[in-house]
């Protein structure tokens, strides 16, 4: 009796593809080939534990929404990360810029960025000297640790790396305010 290999499905239980192979498709039979039997079943893939493990500045806190865990960084902020994010090195912080990724030796420019991320837009704000619509972030020059530009298109420049040494001011009140002498001037 032969066998109409045209018109034969898979030997497999409730697998109706035609057969290919040792009287199986061509799944089964790679599955068969490959792990030693036609229908293999697998442990489901555990989630490795990662709570109250410490990554970079992320600490896993218990609570899981959806496939994030919930993390508490070091700056107080939480914020949530997958679980493959924080074992790869992907995720080590909040995300924070503020808080966590300031270098020492900002420029002036790099300055003034940091004034606008931190404490939004000068328009967002009054003018600290005459009340109308601010548009400009003006250094008060009280940071003891004042530092000079040396950068060709604003050489000799004061500026602060810290933004709480910023007002701000209209473009006129900022002219006028650093065309005075330091010892008139007075901090917002």
């Amino acid at each position: 009796m032969e066998i109409d290999m045209d018109n034969a499905t898979c030997s497999v239980t409730n697998c109706d593809l035609p057969t290919r192979k040792a009287g199986m498709c061509v799944s089964h039979y790679m599955k068969q080939w490959r792990y030693g039997t036609p229908t293999p079943t697998f442990e489901p893939r555990a989630l490795r534990d990662v709570v109250g493990r410490r990554f970079g500045a992320l600490m896993v806190t218990g609570e899981r929404i959806g496939r994030t865990w919930v993390c508490l960084c070091d700056c107080g902020n939480t914020t949530r990360a997958t679980r493959d994010g924080l074992l790869n090195g992907m995720r080590i912080a909040c995300g924070d810029k503020a808080a966590h990724y300031r270098r020492e030796d900002a420029g002036y420019y790099a300055a003034h960025d940091r004034v606008k991320r931190d404490r939004g837009r000068a328009a967002e704000h009054l003018c600290v000297d005459c009340s109308q619509p601010a548009q400009e972030w003006s250094y008060n020059h009280d940071d003891p640790d004042e530092r000079i530009s040396v950068a060709s298109s604003s050489a000799g420049a004061p500026y602060s790396l810290s933004p709480a040494h910023y007002s701000p001011r209209c473009i006129a009140c900022h002219r006028r305010f650093d065309g005075n002498p330091v010892a008139t001037r007075r901090p917002a």
